[in-house]
């Protein structure tokens, strides 16, 4: 137990304050795909999740139209929560927009179809305290059709951006301008490029500041480092096997019949609860270290890709928190700071914390609360602070 513990800390949604539960699961949503000419953000359908009496917030499942990384027309679900101390005036209220971490690839794994959905919102308690609107994306493929997008940045990032254009649309809930990203781990990588891409993608917002707590940045430095440890296996195999489909790109230049078939069998499980973790354990026990033939980022099509949905420097003037643990074996915690470091060079503004002695998930754990006051500060109009150097 003690190596399961360790080696899936990484793939856990981290521990967070404790959420009430919600009703159990709804069916999936199985809608068709809009016609082209539907604008991305539209709010197809809200369902109101029942929160115990005492819990002041409301909370709905929403199905929204967004992009996926060529623009096209796609559909994702997701959640919404309205605190109770929300401004009166529906025109001064503000978002966060949630990007979750790594959950799986498989269409079941969605947040918001898990028996207590709001659990995957990190820092919920604290968001609704300061009053602010959340959105939760569960990124195209997760709950609708897919196949995901898993770490393609591009689509993720219009999904998180287009949840904040959806929750507009509940009745009763409108809102302002004003945004701010947040994300961790996989979904740090969501909200970074998210930040990246909001001024073009939506210029009818306003974001105000994107925070991110291990977010990986250089994917195929982290997949190579990576491959000689479980979760590191386990997240490749999601990697690979979403990839494939999702950009038609052939796993034989990278790996054999018998791998691709356990890279298959991994990716089935969700690790968000611990029988999908000890699905993943069994069925990744028959990769070996080296299962890979070749370096993906030294294979053609495969290279392209992995630079594609990579981020080299932080390309926003939008202030950015960035928190990572000392001692994180999956985002390794020295990718980070040359990420940080080549984004200062170039002229961002980010506050850079590191720390000391928390691994993957514990950087979570200790981040969250100064990542939803940072964050709680921007919407506020709070100058940030940057120890670019």
């Amino acid at each position: 137990m003690r190596l399961l513990a360790i080696a899936f800390a990484v793939l856990a949604a981290a521990a967070l304050p404790l959420v009430p539960p919600a009703e159990a699961k709804p069916k999936r949503q199985d809608a068709p795909i809009p016609a082209a000419q539907q604008e991305p953000g539209t709010l197809l359908s809200y369902d109101r999740i029942a929160l115990p009496r005492n819990y002041r917030a409301k909370a709905w499942r929403i199905l929204y139209v967004t992009r996926n990384y060529r623009m096209v027309p796609i559909l994702s679900t997701g959640l919404v929560v309205l605190p109770d101390k929300a401004a009166r005036i529906p025109m001064e209220r503000k978002f966060v927009a949630w990007a979750h971490p790594t959950t799986g690839i498989a269409r079941q794994c969605a947040p918001s179809l898990r028996d207590t959905p709001l659990k995957s919102i990190g820092g919920l308690n604290d968001l609704v305290a300061a009053g602010v609107v959340v959105a939760a994306t569960d990124y195209p493929g997760l709950g609708t059709a897919g196949p995901i997008g898993y770490l393609v940045g591009k689509g993720q990032a219009y999904a998180t951006i287009d949840s904040v254009r959806a929750a507009k649309q509940i009745p009763g809930v409108g809102g302002g301008r004003d945004f701010a990203l947040w994300g961790y781990s996989q979904g740090g990588h969501a909200a970074l490029f998210a930040a990246t891409l909001a001024d073009s993608y939506a210029p009818e917002l306003s974001l105000k500041g994107v925070a991110a707590i291990a977010p990986p940045t250089d994917l195929a430095t982290l997949l190579r480092a990576n491959l000689d440890s479980v979760p590191g296996r386990i997240l490749a195999s999601f990697t690979l096997s979403s990839w494939s489909v999702k950009y038609r790109a052939p796993l034989s230049p990278l790996v054999d019949g018998r791998a691709e078939a356990l890279v298959a069998e991994v990716s089935r499980s969700c690790v968000d609860d611990l029988g999908g973790k000890l699905d993943a354990l069994a069925a990744q026990k028959g990769l070996k270290q080296g299962f890979l033939k070749q370096d993906p980022g030294k294979v053609e099509t495969w290279e392209g890709l992995m630079a594609a949905n990579s981020l080299f420097r932080f390309n926003s003037r939008v202030p950015a928190l960035i928190i990572q643990g000392a001692a994180d074996d999956i985002v390794k915690p020295e990718v980070t700071t040359q990420f940080v470091r080549t984004s200062c060079r170039s002229g961002a503004r980010i506050e850079y914390v590191t720390l000391a002695g928390k691994g993957h998930g514990g950087s979570m754990d200790a981040g969250y609360r100064r990542a939803v006051s940072w964050l709680a500060g921007r919407l506020a109009g709070e100058p940030p602070r940057s120890n670019c150097r």
